[in-house]
């Protein structure tokens, strides 16, 4: 038993996500290494695109009003984290894939 994952939730939440992945990988005609890599890649432009895009919607509305400053930011900091975990997990999924069933 885990201390951090004590009845294996996050476990079977994670092998859940990397079937998904894996069978649109698949479905995608991602069959060699390279063409993963290259997925990876675009994974982590796609995922500072979406963080660009967000802090230049959420900029400006700090701008005009400076009163909603702190919900602004915590919308700001939930996207960032939001998004650089999603890649990251991806980032995973890919590699774990790589790893299993291209090599």
């Amino acid at each position: 038993m885990k201390l951090n994952d004590p009845f294996g939730r996050l476990a079977h939440r994670h092998q859940t996500g990397y079937e998904l992945m894996r069978d649109t990988m698949r479905k995608s005609c991602i069959d060699t290494p390279e063409a993963a890599t290259e997925a990876i890649r675009q994974t982590k432009k796609r995922a500072l695109k979406y963080i660009g895009v967000g802090m230049t919607i959420l900029l400006p509305l700090v701008l005009l009003l400076p009163q909603a400053m702190p919900v602004t930011l915590s919308i700001a900091l939930f996207l960032t984290v939001w998004v650089a975990s999603s890649a990251i997990n991806g980032q995973r999924y890919i590699q774990r894939y790589i790893d299993e069933d291209l090599k």
